[in-house]
């Protein structure tokens, strides 16, 4: 493991050119000529960063594209990530379910495990250290890590404290229950951050993105120019998190003690489907202002209020295109989030600078 302190992450596209070079290859179908072509390299600077991704293990050669030898005459080698053997450890710790992985530095899941862990019942500490025992034992048998990085559902501070009424902590130093170094970011920001590592470097970075998510907790960020961003406050909201819409639902006479089950019993029920589109109306009105805001070219929606119910998610878009008459792209991430958060916090150090931790 070569990370040497704890510290926050502050997500980004790369900057260096050698790192550049490594992101391309992972966000396109790279050679080395469209290396100097999108990057803007010359043909010696390309060569050198290659060849050092590939001596250090990060990359490798692929197949070589035979229309381009018959063309020219010159076979064009395709380039892909390598580092199988090399690991990292990441965790997503939220308010009621932890997600912690064991991924390989290309982002490929190796070991994954959901925790049930309510982080509200026990101390910061007891959190931290069954985490970092869980993270343990997932890794036992292979390479040391790398990196480990942990995502949490709440504002992590410049100086890696934690402070959240969600949480129950109060100017927590995270470095101090860990075992090992790590860094640190927040989970609604980690998310957004895939936006920007599955984007090829080239394009147009003036496009704006707002990330909204929506599960215990709602939180959103934005992206532009090619770095993510979050209120200053990092602050949060459970208001309208799940655990507030069982209770509302209970208050109506209903049993469902799981978000899945009240989600299953509103195909069937009409109150289950009112608690549902009543939280929908109340998350449209955050979106809503959160765009007139920020007014992104994109929006994107995380979490299980929008990928375990699809009619929530149907009526906040609606709610938000009638409210501000705009063309949004809107897109939904996938169901496996929490676990893309807790991997990116883990590898985007490596991914900035990835000669320095082989």
């Amino acid at each position: 493991m070569l990370a040497t302190r704890t510290q926050p992450i502050h997500i980004t596209a790369p900057a260096l050119p050698v790192a550049r070079v490594f992101h391309q290859i992972r966000a396109t179908d790279a050679d080395r000529t469209s290396l100097q072509r999108d990057l803007e390299l010359s043909q010696a600077g390309v060569t050198r960063h290659v060849s050092a991704l590939i001596d250090a293990g990060l990359v490798e050669e692929t197949r070589t594209t035979p229309e381009a030898s018959a063309r020219s005459g010159r076979p064009r080698t395709k380039l892909g990530l390598d580092g199988r053997h090399l690991t990292a450890w990441g965790a997503h710790i939220g308010l009621r379910s932890t997600d912690i992985t064991v991924c390989d530095v290309a982002g490929r899941v190796i070991r994954h495990e959901r925790l049930d862990h309510n982080v509200q019942a026990v101390s910061a500490e007891s959190t931290l250290n069954h985490v970092s025992e869980r993270l343990s034992a997932l890794g036992t048998g292979l390479p040391d890590p790398l990196n480990v990085g942990m995502a949490f559902s709440a504002h992590v501070s410049t100086d890696g404290h934690l402070t959240s009424t969600d949480y129950g902590w109060s100017n927590v130093d995270i470095a101090a229950h860990l075992p090992f170094p790590a860094t640190l970011g927040t989970g609604v920001a980690a998310m957004a951050g895939t936006e920007i590592i599955n984007a090829p470097l080239g394009t147009d970075s003036t496009q704006s993105t707002l990330y909204f998510y929506a599960r215990e907790v709602v939180a959103h960020s934005w992206i532009f120019h090619g770095a993510v961003h979050r209120p200053h406050t990092g602050r949060t909201s459970t208001t309208f998190g799940n655990a507030n819409t069982l209770k509302d639902a209970s208050r109506r006479g209903l049993t469902a003690t799981t978000f899945t089950e009240l989600v299953a019993l509103a195909r069937t029920n009409p109150i289950a489907r009112d608690v549902l589109n009543d939280r929908a109306r109340h998350l449209a009105t955050s979106v809503t202002a959160a765009v007139d805001i920020v007014d992104p070219d994109a929006v994107v929606f995380a979490g299980e209020a929008f990928t375990l119910d699809p009619e929530t998610l149907k009526i906040v878009v609606s709610h938000l295109r009638s409210a501000t008459g705009s063309q949004l792209r809107i897109q939904r991430a996938d169901e496996n989030i929490l676990r893309t958060a807790a991997i990116q916090v883990a590898l985007h150090p490596i991914r900035q600078y990835p000669l320095k931790f082989v």
